[in-house]
């Protein structure tokens, strides 16, 4: 099988049709960016699919495995790429500028602004100033003023959330039953994830009232942070992986954006391949779009990613940074809060299980049934943990919330013209700087991530995924996610019973 793959990695039509793919799904992500668009990277992706085209139109396999309507299906596919871009290339929006669309209406006068009062609010509701939202968007602040005040926007934020403090407490008491080991500023992110607004101080007297003991000890762990620099939002994402969980057979991979240290994803494996973490990176850039740069460690599972980066933006781009993870200080230090926010938490269930024998590493249907019960429900942690990161204030960032400085930034770079194109700093600055993107060693006195996390784990994983379908297959309309009122062990050790008496009953072997 592995032959064969090889063998079709190296057939020129195969290469040509994985090329096509890559040049096709750019186009789509660029058309989806329309008009926020950089006008010569719509010309490249054009030149790309002629040059798709034509080949098509004398396209011949000497397999004969591509038949005459696959080869018109494609060429339909492409022109109806071609449509829309060539359209846009024919017909551009004005020229960026720091100047704003005016609003002729035959009146005397100067035209007034044209500004989306949608979009800035959405800007400042998120945490950001009006100074800094009007900057953004190319205008003053008392301009930006005048036009919400014209339309009856107050220029205020929403009122907080009017809210009971015994609901508070039912509130705060269920995020901190799920993620006990978080202090009040991630209480506030999980709280602002749930559309609930509440000053920091009313958050702390809940955090009080009903996790007392859990105050005291979060006390001691407080980061000393340091300056950090890049242009914005895309221009450098920090991507690693941890292993605190490998010894059951779960892998998390992560990346966040540098800048605005927004979580660009967190995803639960079985394993840390490096197709794995390239299938997460793709996910993330249909969302977000391409990272002029990537900073990450020498393990072997970042060469996906790195193949990609550079085939995307050319050698000499310096697209993907390695260093050692103890420098990678940005993802290093969101896995301390990833950490205490939900896989201790997971840990601790896991080492239960095991110390007590309801586990065991060399079982194979206790690691597929461990991992099919656990593996949604740290994802759906880890989702939570995502959304309050992203919806925390951040006290060295002048109190704004991840998401507030990389939608702000995203504006700038839209308004300036450059957001599909490269957001990142210039090829000068980064080979000048042989620490870029770098924040350089922990304090002394600083929480230092555990020595495990930072080791390079060996390609060793516990579950196939091929072994999980049939286990899934074995199990049936098993019901993994229920609540069983006891984080979900009563679930595990019922599905360790039904596989094993499946089996048993079918006289089959698990590998």
């Amino acid at each position: 099988m592995s032959d064969s793959r090889d063998q079709g990695r190296h057939d020129p039509i195969y290469q040509f049709f994985t090329q096509s793919h890559k040049i096709t799904s750019e186009a789509q992500f660029i058309i989806d960016s329309f008009p926020n668009t950089d006008l010569a990277a719509v010309e490249r992706i054009v030149h790309q699919l002629i040059a798709i085209r034509t080949i098509l139109h004398s396209f011949h396999d000497p397999a004969d495995t591509t038949s005459i309507e696959d080869i018109e299906g494609l060429l339909t596919f492409v022109n109806g790429f071609l449509l829309p871009l060539e359209n846009f290339l024919a017909h551009p929006p004005p020229a960026p500028s720091a100047h704003l669309p005016r609003i002729h209406t035959g009146r005397p006068g100067r035209p007034r602004y044209d500004i989306d009062l949608q979009r800035a609010c959405l800007l400042h509701n998120l945490g950001n100033s009006w100074d800094d939202v009007a900057k953004a968007m190319g205008t003053t602040r008392g301009t930006m003023y005048n036009h919400l005040q014209h339309a009856g926007i107050p220029s205020e934020r929403p009122e907080f959330t009017a809210i009971s403090d015994a609901e508070l407490d039912d509130v705060i008491a269920e995020i901190s039953l799920a993620h006990p080991f978080i202090g009040s500023v991630i209480i506030l992110g999980h709280l602002e994830a749930k559309g609930i607004h509440l000053p920091r101080e009313r958050v702390q007297e809940s955090l009080r009232r009903v996790d007392a003991i859990g105050v005291l000890v979060r006390w001691a762990g407080i980061i000393k942070r340091r300056v950090y620099k890049v242009r914005g939002s895309n221009a450098l994402w920090h991507q690693d992986g941890n292993e605190k969980l490998r010894h059951w057979g779960f892998w998390v991979h992560g990346c966040v954006d540098g800048h605005s240290r927004l979580i660009i994803y967190l995803e639960c494996c079985s394993n840390k391949r490096s197709q794995t973490v390239l299938d997460c990176f793709r996910r993330a850039i249909a969302i977000f779009g391409w990272p002029s740069r990537i900073r990450g460690d020498f393990g072997t599972e970042n060469n996906g990613i790195e193949i990609v980066m550079i085939e995307h933006w050319g050698a000499a781009h310096r697209a993907y940074l390695r260093g050692r993870s103890t420098n990678n200080v940005r993802i290093e230090r969101l896995w301390l809060d990833v950490r205490k926010d939900s896989l201790e938490t997971f840990r601790q269930i896991f080492d239960y299980l095991e110390s007590n024998g309801l586990w065991d590493k060399e079982n194979p249907v206790h690691c597929l049934c461990l991992f099919l019960v656990f593996q949604p429900r740290i994802q759906a942690s880890l989702n939570r943990t995502r959304d309050a990161w992203n919806h925390h204030k951040i006290r060295t960032a002048g109190h704004r919330t991840p998401i507030a400085m990389y939608e702000l930034s995203r504006e700038q770079a839209i308004r300036r013209g450059y957001w599909t194109g490269d957001a990142g700093d210039d090829i000068e600055t980064v080979s000048n700087d042989p620490s870029y993107g770098e924040e350089g060693a922990l304090d002394g006195n600083s929480i230092i991530p555990p020595p495990e996390g930072l080791e390079e784990g060996s390609e060793t994983h516990l579950n196939e995924d091929f072994h999980l379908e049939l286990a899934k297959a074995l199990l049936g309309d098993f019901e993994y996610e229920r609540d069983d009122g006891n984080w979900g062990i009563e679930v595990y050790c019922e599905a360790v019973i039904k596989m094993e008496n499946v089996l048993q009953s079918n006289d089959i072997d698990m590998p």
